[in-house]
């Protein structure tokens, strides 16, 4: 490992030129610790909580969920722009003294086509969330149309405490073009993947860790995987019990699972372009009172029971969500020095691709 310096000023024109490099204007240098090999640099900043990263089709805009600020934002030319705003947000928690804490909106964002975007509409309370589905105007947010909006999901056999399904921080699109996969938070005691129909805007309950043996509540993060659905739990906060499934979405079973030791609280997971079991994760090291510096993985999926890895940046600031942009960099979304401000940024780490 070396520390590395990273310029983060980039040649404004060549990046404008390829709308799969944004860059955020006025932009501050900062300092990781990078494996041998590999670059970064600050993408975008001023954000509050982002919890999500994805790209829009055709241009490649890196497009980021602004979630305790209630919106979602699209980079062009080095701007960031709003494109769905004033959602609603809550604080997620409440803190000792009873301070609430963890602000959180909208938790994810896919899109479906160059002009229609999913979102979690996650900043409601346990029970009454969705997953909405937006026509994006030309003209900003306040021309955009409402095309779906799904049910919610109530209580699921979690005990006295449970509300419902909540905090919808995971979404992801499979390959007919029809079916999401949602991860949710709702009581613990009842842990849920969500399935969701984008022709008749059903949501159901899904993928049960409980029902199937498996204790590691809070998934985070889900991909298609070999005609499956790969899912990353992250565990207990603090806690060195995160775990990787691959469940067999016709069963609705366990087919695999991997665990993650010496790996915290990973939150997010992308499959490395052009490799068939390797996935850069994203080790977020929880805690409520204030931002740890977490890590950045590259994870091998084979055939032992534990994922190998090794660690490719340390010292980022509340690292949550990642993908791979069509540049081939790892974006990752950071919460900066303080969670619950303006102090979020974006990373974009390259190297993977050699």
């Amino acid at each position: 490992m070396r520390r590395i310096l990273l310029l983060t000023a980039l040649l404004m024109a060549g990046c404008a030129a390829n709308p799969g490099k944004p860059v955020a204007p006025e932009l501050r240098p900062a300092e990781l610790e990078l494996a041998e090999g590999y670059r970064a640099a600050i993408v975008a900043e001023n954000l509050n909580n982002p919890s999500f990263v994805s790209f829009r089709p055709g241009d490649g805009a890196l497009t980021i969920v602004d979630s305790a600020n209630g919106r979602v934002l699209v980079v062009e030319n080095g701007e960031q722009k709003p494109i769905v705003e004033g959602m609603a947000t809550e604080f997620w928690k409440k803190l000792e003294d009873g301070t609430p804490a963890y602000k959180v909106g909208p938790l994810a964002a896919i899109w479906l086509s160059p002009m229609r975007l999913a979102v979690t509409d996650a900043g409601n309370p346990d029970g009454q969330e969705t997953v909405a589905v937006w026509q994006i105007s030309e003209q900003g947010p306040a021309g955009n149309k409402l095309k779906l909006r799904t049910n919610t999901i109530g209580p699921t056999g979690g005990g006295e405490t449970d509300k419902g399904e909540g905090n919808f921080c995971g979404i992801t699109l499979m390959p007919d073009g029809r079916t999401l996969y949602v991860c949710s938070h709702g009581n613990d005691k009842k842990t849920w993947v969500l399935r969701g129909d984008l022709k008749t805007g059903e949501l159901e309950t899904a993928l049960s860790a409980d029902d199937n043996g498996i204790e590691i509540n809070s998934p985070m993060q889900a991909l298609p995987w070999r005609g499956n659905l790969l899912v990353l739990y992250s565990g207990g906060g603090g806690k060195d019990d995160g775990l990787i499934v691959e469940w067999d979405v016709k069963t609705g079973k366990p087919a695999k699972q991997w665990k993650v030791p010496g790996v915290l609280d990973p939150m997010g997971i992308a499959q490395l372009p052009g490799t068939d079991n390797q996935f850069a994760i994203t080790d977020n090291n929880w805690a409520l009172t204030g931002v740890n510096q977490g890590r950045v993985l590259i994870a091998t999926l084979g055939d032992a029971e534990n994922a190998e890895y090794t660690t490719i940046a340390s010292g980022l600031l509340g690292p949550v969500n990642c993908a791979f942009g069509p540049d081939k960099r790892l974006y990752v979304t950071c919460l900066g020095k303080h969670y619950d401000s303006n102090e979020g940024v974006v990373v974009a780490i390259e190297g993977f691709v050699r």
